[in-house]
């Protein structure tokens, strides 16, 4: 449902109902104070007041916020941060966020004295907040860059008095309040490097960087309300975000608990189940050890939000193993809290970055429809790897070197299992409930490539929720929050994923040894100067007739005759019906190859390792995927592509939509709704897939110089990095697989080799 359209409906809500938007509760905002730090004099100079707007769903950015200003203060200085959120006294129910209007009471909050800065969440400081705060205001009420922007202001409290009045902020709307400062002639303006919004953002020049666009915020906060797509400042955000899990920054602690803590402090005190987390939970746990499990049950939905994260922190550094079941109430009443499913997860995942070496599971249920949902982290259990293989030999191929190399790292077996069903027998069984999976009992990971075995792989994690999956492929489905990486191209036009990994081209193991026959070839062998076509033909999309053929083979007899090379053509499952065209056009001094099933001497791995120049045809990505790994530039040779029918003229239409950006009247990009909602939503589910574009994947190849379009000069050599070596790596991250030790015996052959 469009995002705005979701907000009206939440404004007719009661609060007491809304997951994402709780009843207000509190008279003023919550203090978090940054001190001097230890070793520095205290500064003569007033604390640094910053009122930051925030809201429940938001406690990612606001923890990025807080570490940006940590990372950057003076260290002699003091800070106040000021949250603002769920105050008592504004009609929020139409508001776009949750703290919309909370700004303009800033001066009310501050006692009309002194300065205040006021930041949204959604935004990062890159040098001292300082240096805004003592800004010469030159007897301006307040600055902004511009007299219609206020998510970033320097306040003077005492001159917006007038203006912003307690009765007044909690009456008007945000515009009219705006209106009323322009008109008292209040507004002066700031430096825009105070509030660089996203691709506005420039290393040097931006002090500030306003995440504005809310469907491409980096900590993706509304998961279920908008489909998020890549952040013009990547990697910025997550690696603060990587700086702060690591210096474990939490600016709520036991030692600095939430104003609310204190009460439930006295509940769990009278709980039975409660007076042993209570223990744990005490600002210095003297002599809890580390238990190998612990399981929680109808306490963690007593936490307040602000204490959520250092909790769990202490959970996980306590627990070798955590299960924790969250049953969330039909309101927020009684003191428990109804929360999102996306809050507990990214709150896990958070805690699961901390302390890597701890295994959890989570269960949320929704009491009020019933619904239960199973997430788990932490370090995959010990396990072999299944390969589910189908009929195409590309996603098969694929398949077999993710999981070769997984296997090589993590030191796991790997059992292979072909599916023999179709994928109409499938889709029949499991619409009827009769469909069995492979049995999962000794396995830890999973990987599949293409439609079936992904779909596979999916149920066979239904029935073990801590099964890890690598699914590869366009048509891989969509991806869950926790324990499934995707690996996909770019040019198939789907909208980013954390869990998704890109590759230019499919994945594969490199030129492996042939055992094809060489003395049937030994003439091409024996030439000077080698050449091979990895020959595809007719498919889906790309058109190539015998004429077409025909025409090709007279275009490499010409090449040959200019460039003086030894030619072998190697065809393969696609090329049967062009075969004969294509033979009986080709010279007599060409070698060519007519495919065959399970045939020994196929000298396709023979053409990779030994050409010294190889062209392709450009429909298929597998071939150039191998072209690619033998570390030789290649040549290209593209087929017309058919014409688009009306399900992919419509796919294509959806896919452009989707991206396509709508501004206001200052320059940033409207959040998500209507029509480009609908249509990213469709990406984001697999209920559209676009077609692929393969004219973008050959530019790539273009542009980065590892291929040439036939007839130009053919690529000089390049260092073979293969997308095993940089994809691989990261699956071990995300997917929480330990890389095997090598043994002392590995480690004494690698110092001799250095040496």
């Amino acid at each position: 449902m469009p995002l705005l359209i979701q907000r009206i409906i939440r404004g007719l809500t009661p609060a007491r109902l809304s997951a994402d938007r709780p009843p207000a509760q509190y008279t003023s905002p919550d203090r978090i104070v940054l001190g001097v730090r230890a070793g520095h004099r205290p500064s003569e100079k007033p604390p640094v007041r910053i009122f930051l707007g925030t809201e429940r769903n938001q406690f990612r950015a606001e923890r990025i916020f807080l570490w940006s200003i940590e990372k950057h203060r003076d260290p002699s200085r003091i800070y106040e941060i000021f949250l603002m959120r769920e105050i008592k006294g504004f009609k929020r129910g139409f508001w776009l966020t949750g703290f919309t209007n909370y700004r303009f009471a800033i001066p009310g909050f501050s006692g009309f004295k002194g300065r205040a800065i006021y930041n949204d969440a959604d935004q990062v400081y890159l040098t001292d907040p300082a240096k805004l705060f003592d800004t010469p205001m030159n007897g301006k009420g307040f600055l902004s860059i511009n007299d219609r922007d206020t998510s970033v202001m320097l306040i003077d409290c005492e001159r917006m008095a007038d203006a912003w009045n307690d009765h007044d902020v909690r009456r008007l709307s945000r515009k009219a309040l705006e209106a009323r400062a322009r008109q008292a002639g209040l507004w002066g303006d700031l430096d825009d490097g105070w509030n660089a919004r996203d691709s506005e953002y420039h290393p040097k020049r931006s002090h500030l960087v306003h995440f504005t666009t809310l469907h491409t915020q980096p900590w993706r906060p509304f998961p279920d309300q908008l489909v998020y797509f890549d952040n013009p400042t990547d990697p910025l955000w997550p690696n603060l975000e990587r700086e702060a899990d690591e210096a474990t920054f939490l600016p709520v602690s036991a030692t600095r608990p939430s104003r609310d803590w204190a009460n439930l402090r006295l509940f769990l005190s009278s709980r039975p189940d409660g007076q042993q987390l209570d223990a744990l939970l005490e600002s210095r746990p003297e002599g809890v050890e580390r238990v190998e499990h612990r399981a929680l049950e109808g306490l963690m939905e007593l936490v307040p939000d602000q204490d959520v994260p250092w909790v769990l922190e202490r959970l996980f550094r306590f627990s070798q193993s955590l299960t924790v079941t969250i049953r969330e109430p039909r309101s927020q009443r009684a003191g428990r809290l109804r929360r999102s499913r996306w809050f507990w997860v990214q709150q896990f995942q958070q805690a699961g970055r901390l302390h890597p070496d701890t295994r959890w599971c989570l269960h949320h249920r929704r009491s009020n429809l019933g619904r239960s949902t199973h997430h788990t982290g932490g370090p995959a259990r010990n396990g072999a790897i299944t390969l589910l293989l189908h009929r195409k030999p590309g996603h098969n191929h694929q398949a077999r070197a993710i999981a070769e190399a997984l296997a090589q790292q993590t030191g796991r077996e790997i059992r292979e299992v072909r599916l023999s069903t179709s994928e109409a027998g499938f889709f029949i069984r499991r619409l009827f409930c009769l469909y069995r999976p492979p049995e999962a009992q000794d396995t830890a990971l999973v990987v599949a490539g293409g439609w079936l075995p992904s779909r596979v792989a999916r149920v066979m994690r239904q029935r073990q929720t801590d099964l890890r999956l690598v699914v590869a492929g366009r048509k891989c489905g969509p991806l869950p929050d926790t324990n499934v990486v995707g690996i996909q191209c770019p040019h198939f036009g789907l909208p980013p994923h954390p869990n998704r990994l890109l590759s230019e081209l499919p994945l594969n193991a490199g030129v492996s040894s042939t055992t094809a026959d060489r003395q049937r070839w030994q003439d091409w062998l024996n030439a000077p100067r080698r050449a091979a076509v990895l020959l595809g033909g007719p498919s889906r999309s790309h058109r190539m007739e015998p004429g077409d053929a025909s025409s090709f083979a007279n275009n490499l007899a010409r090449w040959q005759q200019e460039h003086d090379y030894a030619l072998l053509v190697v065809g393969s499952r696609r090329s049967q019906p062009i075969d004969q065209a294509m033979a009986s056009a080709l010279p007599e001094s060409v070698a060519y190859y007519r495919w065959q099933a399970d045939d020994a001497s196929n000298p396709y791995q023979l053409a990779l390792s030994e050409a010294d120049c190889l062209i392709v045809t450009g429909e298929s990505e597998s071939m150039m995927a191998d072209a690619l790994s033998s570390g030789r530039g290649f040549l290209i040779w593209p087929l017309a592509e058919k014409p688009y029918t009306a399900w992919q003229r419509f796919s294509r239409w959806v896919a452009d939509t989707a991206v396509r950006p709508r501004f206001n009247r200052r320059g940033s990009i409207r959040p998500q709704q209507g029509l480009r909602y609908f249509c990213a939503r469709l990406l984001a589910r697999h209920w559209v897939i676009p077609p692929r574009r393969l004219d973008s994947l050959h530019q790539t190849l273009y542009d980065r110089g590892l291929a040439a379009p036939f007839g130009q000069p053919v690529p000089t050599s390049f260092k073979n990095q293969q997308g095993l070596d940089r994809v691989v790596p990261q699956i071990l991250r995300r997917l929480e697989l330990q890389p095997r030790q090598p043994s002392k015996q590995e480690n004494t052959t690698k110092e001799s080799q250095d040496a």
